[in-house]
């Protein structure tokens, strides 16, 4: 086989495996609109998923979280395990605490794993920092 093709399949191989990781491993960045987990509303945060969750009367739960806290991501995997003892109403939205700064800025949100909830109307109602889903919960009622 000449040196030219070997090159073309090792690349082909590299993108292939490359688009698989990335497509369905931790990397994915997941768009504003897509949600997070199918049994309870569990959304990246975005002014539309913002307004949309207010518009249904749903009590908002915003969520600051990053990829390298490790409590953030122990509740966010709670959440996906035991989301059906959340309260159907509420809706969770994950704020990127690393990268959305106009967010943070417009919260005071000041450290991750910081979770605040909405009533209806969109007033601050609870705010705490940490704590798993049974804690969440608590907060909730």
């Amino acid at each position: 086989m000449k040196p030219f093709n070997i090159l073309l399949i090792l690349s082909l191989i590299v993108i292939g495996v490359g688009f698989v990781f990335f497509k369905d491993g931790f990397f994915t960045k997941s768009s504003n609109s897509e949600i997070l987990m199918d049994r309870v509303n569990y959304l990246n945060y975005s002014e539309q998923n913002l307004a949309f969750a207010q518009k249904n009367g749903r009590p908002v739960l915003f969520f600051a979280a990053t990829i390298w806290c490790q409590t953030c991501q122990t509740l966010e995997k709670e959440i996906k395990e035991r989301g059906n003892s959340l309260p159907p109403d509420v809706t969770i939205l994950k704020v990127d605490y690393d990268n959305d700064k106009e967010m943070k800025r417009k919260w005071g949100i000041i450290m991750q794993h910081t979770l605040i909830v909405l009533d209806q109307n969109g007033n601050e109602n609870k705010r705490w920092i940490g704590g798993n889903l049974d804690a969440l919960i608590q907060n909730l009622n």
